[in-house]
């Protein structure tokens, strides 16, 4: 490998990659956008190649970058391998177990087991990541992460995945929205009215299950780019933009201006769920006890 090409520059090459968008990976990566394109810029330079085509809705791989990502991806686990090869060697010195969430729910739902694990084993280091649950799984096989709670429905193949909880969607309404005077709202309701959703890159398991959902029932919203963060969405809900459907356990973020109600539906209903994945042939020597704990914890 050139010896000026660094993990770092392969890390931004895979941000970009998945986000489509230097401006979303920038976010991902807490890092503002010029440096992220000088050094993929640089990358480039360095190997001669181009690996983007930037267009003005964003970015899409060319066919060098489409062969370089695999080779990119296996690099980068080969390296967190590494890492944590010596960190397991350093046995009762410890180590770092790592734990990832689905941004889609409310931290509150998730099994809280890390104080518990601090206290039996206070020479390890702790670490949790918030991401959509495709970057989770993706980062257990590549090594990165230990275990993560994802999203219900959630391409996790190769994986071991047991569900945690089931829950009801709600609907999110601006408080002077007409439908916020009735107690439940149907789907029928919401066929006029401009639908924040998700896009399916993000999640595409947990989006057909849905939409196969709404084929049923034959529901067909106009549908607006949901934003990642819940809070902006409640504002946008706030300023009367459109409505959502959410997690009811996401009714614990108050906004003034929003009001949920109870989705009304006939036969079987629309679900979101949570689940612990991970994989069976991690070694890390804290993995039981944590699954230990998050089976404890789920229990009525």
């Amino acid at each position: 490998m050139n010896e000026s090409i660094d993990l770092r520059q392969f890390r931004y090459f895979v941000a970009v990659c998945e986000e489509r968008h230097f401006g979303r990976a920038a976010l991902r990566l807490h890092i503002s956008q010029p440096p992220l394109s000088r050094q993929i810029r640089q990358l480039e330079e360095q190997l001669g190649v181009q690996l983007f085509t930037r267009h003005k809705a964003g970015v899409t791989l060319t066919e060098a970058g489409a062969a370089f990502l695999p080779e990119v991806r296996r690099t980068l686990a080969q390296a967190e391998k590494a890492v944590a090869v010596a960190q397991h060697a350093k046995g009762a010195a410890g180590g770092q177990f790592v734990v990832g969430y689905t941004t889609v729910f409310d931290r509150s739902v998730m099994p809280d087991v890390f104080e518990a694990l601090r206290l039996q084993f206070p020479q390890w280091r702790f670490g949790i990541k918030g991401k959509h649950s495709i970057s989770l799984v993706r980062d257990i096989k590549n090594g990165a992460m230990d275990a993560a709670f994802i999203g219900l429905h959630t391409d996790a193949q190769g994986l071991t995945v047991e569900t945690i909880l089931e829950e009801p969607l709600v609907v999110a309404l601006p408080a002077q929205h007409p439908l916020a005077k009735k107690r439940k709202v149907g789907f029928d309701a919401l066929h006029d009215e401009a639908l924040f959703w998700f896009e399916r890159r993000l999640n595409p398991g947990y989006y057909d299950y849905c939409e196969s959902h709404f084929d049923r029932i034959n529901f067909k919203p106009h549908k607006l780019a949901e934003p990642a963060d819940h809070h902006i969405l409640l504002g946008l809900i706030a300023e009367n933009k459109g409505v959502a459907l959410i997690p009811a356990s996401l009714q614990a973020i108050k906004r003034n201006g929003v009001v949920f109600r109870p989705l009304k539906e006939d036969g079987r209903p629309l679900r979101v769920g949570l689940a612990v994945a991970f994989a069976s042939s991690n070694a890390s020597p804290i993995l039981p006890h944590f699954l230990a704990l998050v089976r404890a914890a789920k229990q009525p």
